[in-house]
């Protein structure tokens, strides 16, 4: 079973395809509906006015012209809803209701032709869109296509508008109590229809403009219950009809702009605000010359002081107005400290790694903004919004270093005043602390994965010498041993022998095992340092019958990550030089200066071919310096003989994403090479 009023969060596959704006039709339709609603007030208040029920009504129809006329230009120049189409009838009935109120005072007081039909439009012009305000209009409120409940609701709202206002057309003096008792049960059912909605809706946003479409519901139904008892005073109608004119108009707003209904996406708000703004002005107007003139008397002298109060009152006013209605649309006004408020709580955040997002849609919700974008480097790394043409883009600095970009939009047809970009500025010390908190995390995810990746590699290759080396070689001792008991008692000559032999393949297996740990990590370097470690690896391979020279300057005390990754990585190019590329000799050349430890290994063997593989000895060395924020570049290709050159920082540290402008690094570094000899390990 459908529900009647499903939340809209997607659009359905039977929703209605919506035709673009008429903004010529939606540009004569507030024409019409101002040119009406302001042409009725001047006419009424030119024409010796009385404080009355018919001068109430005609001013709520008035401003049901004005208001609903910016509203309607704004909506229909963009969609050609039947929602704009209804507010266009709102807009017209209303000036039409009140011209032909003020033309009925001018027959009185001037003596103006009589219009019997232009004279009746006070009585039921305002009907048709006044009711389907409330018992149709919210039903059409959504993006997708209407359940069976929903079309239900509608069809008894169409019903209600439609006998409403034959009654009021064909049948004037005939009792209306029982189709305005209707009237007000179905829009008080719409609203119950539209408190589902929004009890059910995901989004928080769509829930806040449906509570408030649900308050204007209720509202616009309740203010027709005066006309049920005629005990009521005629009067609280019109109040309450005036007060809820406005309250709807700014619902239906909420509704349009928060959940962006239809793609309209841009900031209407000052087209309530321009109607809010007429509506007080008128009001104040009104209320001036009505006084003066009921105190003094005289018609010039009131009307001089009313002009005085509008222009005295427009900025009050307006400001008043922008800030109500900016606090409506767009959630909290701009206040700092809830700002601050609202991104610290983003640092609860479940998931660290969700950090960015949540703060960039806490500072878009903070400060109504469009679209917020936390770039580093070229790489958005979160994003609220869809971005709009007028935009802001600041710096993010943290510790006095840029870690990136910050660029906001405001809802198009608004624009960054200086309070909103000092609010930026200031929240973007916040947003630097988060960004250098998660790409902190990322990096030490990706420097925690190549550790793992470089632990892996060296106990493959520890595996490999047990496996390949050592283990099949205790196997051969054992067959030896077995030879040496066999021939003891036969031959001990022979006996002999093969235990002088057996105990030198036990040096040379014990040197092994050696060569095989200072590999890891010598014990000279924790004792000695760094220099006198290579020395005595140098020698080792001297004694091996390959030449290493060594050419080792003066170098400060380095910590034990930077002197442990160098050993190695001269370690590992001394042995590919040997293995690998037929080398007699091999250079070794370490220095150090300006903060950085460079190991420059070159031999005189064949090179590098250009199609050859990458081994894992490569890898391992690129991966121990890029741990540390180095690198390793290797050249000789297709030429005799290979350099291989580590650059190392003297202070430990993982590679900074910041410095290189990469948010999320998920592998080590791409180290400055092409190919690598065959079989290189």
């Amino acid at each position: 079973m459908s529900d009647p009023a499903a939340p809209a969060d997607s659009l359905s596959d039977s929703a209605v395809t919506l035709a673009e704006g008429a903004p010529r039709t939606a540009r004569a339709v507030a024409l019409v509906a101002w040119v009406l609603g302001l042409g009725a007030s001047l006419v009424y208040l030119m024409t010796t006015p009385t404080i009355g029920p018919d001068a109430l009504f005609l001013f709520v129809d008035a401003s049901v012209a004005l208001v609903y006329g910016a509203v309607t230009g704004a909506l229909l120049a963009r969609r050609r809803h039947p929602v704009a189409w209804l507010l266009a009838v709102a807009a017209i009935g209303g000036g039409m209701a009140a011209f032909g109120g003020a033309y009925r005072g001018a027959v009185a007081v001037w003596g103006w032709p009589p219009l019997p039909s232009v004279e009746a439009w006070f009585s039921w012009a305002w009907v048709p869109g006044t009711i389907a305000l409330f018992v149709v209009v919210p039903w059409l409120l959504r993006d997708r296509a209407l359940g069976p409940w929903a079309r239900t609701g509608l069809t008894l709202g169409v019903i209600t508008t439609l006998a409403l206002t034959g009654q009021r057309l064909l049948f004037p003096m005939s009792d209306p109590r029982g189709l305005l008792a209707l009237a007000i049960g179905v829009g008080l059912l719409t609203a119950v229809a539209v408190a589902w909605r929004a009890r059910h809706e995901s989004a928080e946003r769509d829930r806040v403009a449906l509570g408030w479409l649900t308050l204007g519901v209720t509202a616009m139904s309740l203010s027709f219950v005066p006309l049920l008892w005629y005990a009521i005073p005629p009067w609280t109608m019109a109040v309450t009809h005036l007060v809820c004119q406005v309250l709807f108009s700014g619902a239906i707003l909420v509704v349009v702009l928060r959940q962006q209904l239809w793609g309209i996406d841009l900031a209407v708000s000052r087209a309530l605000v321009a109607g809010i703004l007429v509506f007080l002005l008128v009001g104040a107007y009104a209320v001036a010359v009505l006084g003066v003139q009921q105190a003094v008397g005289d018609e010039q002298a009131s009307q001089v002081a009313a002009a005085v109060v509008v222009v005295l009152a427009a900025p009050f006013l307006r400001q008043w107005a922008g800030s109500r209605v900016s606090a409506l649309v767009y959630g909290d006004a701009l206040q700092p400290h809830r700002a601050v408020t609202r991104l610290g709580a983003g640092f609860a955040s479940e998931d660290e790694r969700e950090l960015l997002d949540v703060l960039v849609a806490q500072v878009a919700s903070s400060l109504r903004l469009q679209s917020v974008t936390l770039r580093v480097g070229d790489v958005d790394v979160a994003s609220y919004g869809v971005p709009s043409t007028n935009s802001l883009d600041l710096p993010v600095v943290h510790r006095g270093q840029e870690t990136g970009r910050l660029v906001v939009t405001v809802p198009p047809g608004e624009w960054l005043g200086t309070r909103t970009v000092k609010a930026v500025e200031e929240l973007g010390d916040l947003l630097a602390a988060g960004l250098a908190l998660t790409l902190a995390l990322r990096e030490a995810d990706a420097a925690r994965e190549r550790l793992t990746t470089a632990r892996l590699q060296e106990r493959k290759v520890i595996r490999r010498e047990l496996h390949d080396g050592l283990g099949p070689w205790l196997a051969g001792l054992r067959l030896g041993i077995q030879g040496v008991r066999n021939a003891l008692r036969t031959d001990p000559d022979l006996a002999e022998s093969l235990l002088v032999s057996l105990s030198s393949e036990l040096d040379q297996r014990i040197e092994d095992v050696r060569v095989l740990s200072h590999s890891l990590l010598p014990p000279a370097i924790e004792q000695l340092g760094l220099g006198p470690a290579l020395q005595e690896m140098a020698a080792r391979w001297q004694q091996n019958g390959m030449d290493v020279t060594l050419r080792c300057g003066s170098l400060p005390r380095l910590e034990m990550p930077v002197a442990s990754a160098a050993y190695a990585i001269a370690s590992e190019a001394v042995t590919n030089a040997a293995k690998h590329s037929g080398a007699d000799a091999c250079t070794i050349v370490v220095s150090a200066d300006e903060g950085t430890l460079r190991v420059v290994c070159t031999d005189d063997g064949r090179g590098i071919a250009r199609h050859a593989r990458e081994g894992v000895g490569l890898r391992a060395m690129m991966e121990r310096a890029s741990e540390l924020g180095g690198q390793v570049v290797m050249s000789g290709y297709g030429a005799r003989g290979t350099r291989v050159e580590a650059t190392l920082p003297l202070v430990s540290r993982t590679a900074d994403p910041l410095a290189s402008g990469q948010p999320q690094p998920q592998a080590p570094p791409q180290q400055q090479r092409a190919e690598t000899p065959e079989g290189v390990s």
